[in-house]
Parts: structure tokens; C-alpha cells; sequence
């Protein structure tokens, strides 16, 4: 797996999908199990914990938060902001 540096993190949903889509980013198969659920399911990622994403995903915790500092962000929280500002300009 590639972690984007933090500088370059996605600023949108959209570079988000970009990043997945041309395979900048290599997921393993729970990882991309998040990622499908949170591009299926924003409002979901937008305000869901990460303990309510893991079980939604059939995933570990920790496998929600890996993928958030997969794509450079610093934490769930800023994981979390991208898609909320999503929602916000729908």
C-alpha cells in the first residue's frame, strides 16, 4: 500500500475517487472494503464513528483509521471533514 504524503491529500471527494479509480493508491481488500462503503455511503462517513463505519464494513477499528492516513489525512476526524464538506456542497 502507497500512503499519499499529507501534503498532497485529496481536497475532494472527487481526487478521493481519482486516487482509487488510476490506482495511485494500492488497497489491500479490507481497506478497500471502507473505501467502496464510504463512497456508497457519505453521510454515513460523514458522521458516523469509527466504530459504527467498522461495523457497518465488517472491518476492524483500526482497519477505518488506516485508511484515512492511507489517503494523508492525520486522523479520522480530518477523514471524516472531507466528506461532511461533501455534503455541504451537494
Amino acid at each position: 500500500m502507497i500512503d499519499i504524503e499529507r501534503s498532497a491529500r485529496p481536497t475532494t471527494i472527487k481526487d478521493l475517487k481519482g486516487l482509487v479509480v488510476s490506482r495511485t493508491v494500492v488497497l489491500p481488500d479490507q481497506l478497500k472494503k471502507v473505501a467502496l462503503f464510504a463512497f456508497e455511503r457519505p453521510e454515513e462517513m460523514a458522521f458516523g464513528t469509527i466504530k459504527s463505519i467498522s461495523v457497518s464494513c465488517g472491518v476492524a477499528p483500526q482497519t477505518v483509521l488506516r485508511l484515512a492516513h492511507a489517503f494523508g489525512f492525520n486522523g479520522f476526524r480530518d477523514f471524516k471533514a472531507l466528506f461532511r464538506a461533501h455534503l455541504r456542497n451537494m
